[in-house]
Formats: C-alpha cells, sequence, structure tokens
C-alpha cells in the first residue's frame, strides 16, 4: 500500500487487475495500491477486499506480455524455488558461508 509494504500472495492476475491475499490484513476499498511482482510495477485502487483476499484494479492496462510472463513464472516457481533450497543445503553442507 502507499502507507507501507505488505507481503501478500498473488492468487490472480489480468491485464486489468489482481486478486491477492495480503499477509496481515484487508486494506479498505478505495486504497491506493502498488503491485511489485518480478518485473511488473503497477498502480491501482483496491476496488473491493473480503474472505481475506482483495481486489486490485489498476490504473493503467499491463502489457500482455507482461502478464504471460509472470504467469509462467508462476507455473515454474515450485521447481525453481525447489532448486534453490536445494543449491542452499549443498553450500550448508559443505561448509561454504556464501548463500545463494
Amino acid at each position: 500500500m502507499l502507507s507501507g509494504t505488505e507481503e501478500c500472495i498473488l492468487e490472480d492476475l489480468s491485464v486489468t487487475g489482481a486478486a491477492i491475499v495480503p499477509q496481515y490484513g484487508l486494506p479498505p476499498a478505495g486504497t491506493s495500491a502498488i503491485l511489485k511482482c518480478e518485473h511488473v510495477e503497477a498502480f491501482g485502487v483496491v476496488r473491493w477486499a473480503r474472505h481475506g483476499r482483495c481486489g486490485l484494479m489498476f490504473d493503467e492496462k499491463l502489457p500482455l506480455a507482461q502478464v504471460v510472463s509472470l504467469r509462467h513464472f508462476a507455473d515454474h516457481f515450485e521447481t525453481t524455488e525447489r532448486e534453490r533450497n536445494m543449491e542452499r543445503a549443498r553450500i550448508w553442507v559443505q561448509g561454504r558461508s556464501r548463500a545463494v
């Protein structure tokens, strides 16, 4: 939000908006916000907030290529994160201090 940063789960994304699950609480409808995720940064307004989720409507449409790219990233996130964790564990076991 413009008043501070909060981690959330990006549940759904389109060129016009996103559904998110905030970690700590729902912002009221009408709150201005910025969605930052990977290479996407979009300004918008919270349009609805209920049942632990809220909907963000972007001020300007996102380019379709950004939406597709982020969805592609999400499709492969679990595999990529598993590989990163394995490398972190390997470094720890080997006693190297540099984290990945």
